[in-house]
């Protein structure tokens, strides 16, 4: 059996990162949450994951620079990111776009939506659905 699909959220709301995480783990992802950029640059690193769902809107280094960032470091230029955001749909769009990320959510996001887009970035998973 393979491994499960490792997917790291980073939103600097825990109850939100908390949400997708349940959500996530219960589909039978591997799923950390970390609140803010600089951590979840550093557990990207360490992990690899398959997938990083990042918050637009953080203190800090907001989600959609820290996208831009991740395509300048080698070892996570590959790693798939969705922008999520509460922000009007044509803002997420147009910040993902320029940030070059793979794709956005908006929040709240319909489970189903979620985890299509989730299945389609971090691959197969190693237990059903």
């Amino acid at each position: 059996m393979s491994e499960q699909p490792f997917v790291l959220i980073c939103d600097d709301n825990k109850s939100v990162g908390d949400a997708l995480a349940l959500l996530l783990r219960n589909a039978g992802y591997r799923v950390q949450t970390v609140q803010e950029a600089l951590q979840c640059f550093a557990v990207a690193r360490k992990d690899r994951p398959a997938l990083i769902l990042m918050d637009v809107m953080m203190p800090g280094m907001d989600g959609a620079t820290a996208s831009g960032l991740m395509d300048d470091i080698p070892e996570l230029d590959h790693v798939p990111i969705v922008l999520i955001s509460a922000m009007p749909e044509d803002e997420v769009r147009e910040r993902a776009r320029d940030a070059g990320a793979a794709g956005y959510l908006l929040k709240p996001c319909p489970k189903d939506k979620l985890l299509e887009t989730v299945r389609h970035w971090a691959g197969p998973l190693a237990l059903p659905a």
